[in-house]
């Protein structure tokens, strides 16, 4: 349940962050015209709409995987996402004067580094409930 939780936030995100770069689509602005303050753009849906595409097959991945596979990645992905979200934050909303990343460039680096990190806990814990002997109740003591 959770796992479809994260995949539902996950599409209302990228729904909120394309509706933000395209306003005029569902008739908030005018056609060619963007209503919305300049800052929004690259501030908040840049980064809602287009750092969060690679997240999708993970949590799709996510809705499959056994309860004890999902709890390891879990006690992962939690701190891992904070940092994420506090970087992510932190960042400039646009690209500025000195070689630092934007708000956009920073979404997609830690989106990125969730994955691989994802991709590397639940097949290591996969492999480690393989590894496993399969020892029925009866056998045990």
């Amino acid at each position: 349940m959770i796992a479809i939780g994260l995949l539902i936030l996950l599409l209302i995100t990228i729904a909120v962050g394309y509706l933000l770069l395209n306003p005029w689509l569902f008739g908030i602005c005018q056609p060619s015209l963007y209503c919305l303050d300049n800052s929004v753009g690259p501030a908040l849906a840049t980064p809602l709409y287009w750092g969060t595409h690679w997240l999708l097959p993970l949590s799709i991945v996510l809705i499959f995987v056994r309860r004890e596979v999902f709890n390891s990645w879990w006690k992962v992905a939690l701190p891992l996402g904070i940092l994420s979200l506090i970087l992510i934050l932190i960042s400039p909303p646009i690209h500025g004067f000195i070689d630092e990343p934007d708000r956009t460039t920073v979404t997609e680096m830690m989106v990125w580094i969730i994955d691989v990190v994802s991709t590397i806990v639940i097949l290591w814990k996969y492999w480690r409930l393989s590894r496993t002997p399969k020892v029925k109740p009866a056998q045990i003591g």
